[in-house]
């Protein structure tokens, strides 16, 4: 009895030794990990910009408008709801508190797909929910298109390789990132070979939606196409503001649908029934927030538009051709994150000799890490790529400048906190450029 008492007050000891330092281990762990978080690195590269909420402040009863924004996923297979996160973050910034209970679904189609012999029609879904202020009196529309339909089946026969039931067994490492290169990277490569008319059309009919319709004319469900739709008016234009939200290939995908409309558009006539869409478009600004986008990876092995290069001849006040426009500017802010292997950022050149300059494109890129880098055997450092790539959405410097943007005098309190904003001027054209100069 003595030998058992000794031994279950050496075990107590023990364990409480062991409490002590698990718990001072963890205790360092949290710490190391808040002051890594803390370090994390952010830079802003190009003109100010505005956000969502900018748009928001200038819905008034004297001019009614609402504000929307589109958000289209990339790669790997995504469900409804998708944004959901990144969503509720959004509204918090932008104090929209009130949201409609019915949520919109329409399942996409398009008679300008070649579809084969009893081949289902699937374009994908767009979930289009509705939120205001306490007051009503700002309002945004949610657009979230789901892709994924269009090559889920394909997908499918790699499914035995990521499960690896038949053969040798892989390391747990290795077995992840096979199966996230079997998820993903397909989805890149059908996007460039069979898939890429229907997931354009897919984007190109989210489009539609969000422009033509106010929220009481649009279906609440069912499969549509939207200029089959007898709502589809497109009377709200002019006066509503319009953004898109993009991830990953959504980024490739919606730049290659507005560059497809920018040279379907430019063989209409000046007449006829989408003469009065064009005008409204001529005269608007977009804004695309890109994250982890592949423009540049995914620009290899094609042809620059035909129209690159010439941004003076058609953006410039004045230029030669600036009645040949698409629309006033598109604004794109391109978060990218260094450790993430499936980001790149958009440097300036890229933009003017591989973007359709009718689109008037101005870029602003923001580098940033989302992940914390952690040192391995102090000799190397290491962040893990799939959370860098994945985390974009939740990161709240990327939501903050989403939501607010950033403007001399008028810098978000954590963009300004954590950020460093190296700021490019406009350019102005020659003309302008001289009267200044005297």
């Amino acid at each position: 009895m003595r030998l058992f008492t000794l031994g279950l007050c050496a075990a107590t000891i023990l364990l409480g030794s062991c409490s002590s330092i698990a718990r001072g281990v963890t205790e360092a762990i949290i710490e190391e990990q808040k002051n890594a978080e803390d370090a994390r690195e952010c830079e802003i590269s190009g003109r100010g910009f505005d956000g969502i909420l900018q748009s928001l402040e200038t819905q008034t009863p004297s001019t009614p408008k609402i504000t929307k924004v589109l958000m289209v996923h990339g790669i790997s297979s995504h469900k409804p709801g998708y944004s959901n996160r990144l969503q509720k973050k959004l509204y918090a910034h932008l104090g929209l508190s009130t949201t409609d209970p019915v949520v919109k679904t329409i399942n996409l189609d398009s008679d300008t797909v070649k579809w084969g012999k009893d081949e289902p029609h699937t374009l994908g879904q767009l979930r289009i929910t509705r939120h205001a202020d306490p007051t009503e009196q700002r309002q945004l529309l949610f657009y979230e298109l789901t892709w994924s339909p269009i090559t889920d089946p394909q997908k499918q026969a790699l499914e035995g390789d990521s499960a690896n039931n038949d053969g040798l067994k892989r390391a747990s490492l290795n077995g992840s990132l096979k199966s996230f290169m079997n998820t993903t990277v397909p989805d890149l490569l059908i996007y460039n070979g069979n898939g890429y008319d229907k997931i354009t059309a897919s984007v190109r009919q989210s489009v539609c939606w969000m422009m033509g319709n106010i929220w009481e004319d649009l279906p609440e469900s069912g499969t549509h196409e939207c200029r089959a739709w007898d709502g589809s008016t497109f009377s709200m234009i002019e006066s509503d503001d319009h953004f898109f939200i993009t991830h990953s290939l959504g980024s490739r995908i919606t730049i290659d649908t507005i560059q497809n409309f920018s040279n379907s558009d430019s063989t209409q006539p000046l007449e006829g029934p989408d003469s009065a869409i064009r005008r409204a478009i001529y005269g608007k600004e977009f804004t695309v927030y890109m994250m982890a986008n592949q423009l540049p990876l995914l620009q290899m092995g094609r042809d620059a538009p035909a129209h690159s290069g010439m941004a003076d001849d058609y953006c410039l006040p004045g230029s030669p051709k600036a009645d040949q426009r698409v629309m006033k500017r598109m604004n794109i802010v391109a978060f990218s994150d260094p450790n993430d292997i499936l980001s790149y950022p958009v440097p300036p050149d890229f933009a003017a000799h591989n973007i359709d300059s009718r689109i008037c494109p101005d870029v602003r890129n923001v580098s940033l890490h989302i992940t914390t880098e952690k040192n391995l055997f102090d000799t190397l450092s290491f962040a893990n790529p799939l959370d860098a790539h994945n985390g974009y959405m939740e990161d709240d410097r990327v939501i903050e400048m989403i939501a607010r943007g950033i403007r001399r005098g008028s810098v978000p309190p954590l963009t300004g906190q954590r950020c460093k904003w190296i700021e490019i001027k406009e350019i102005v054209s020659k003309n302008d450029a001289r009267e200044k100069s005297r």
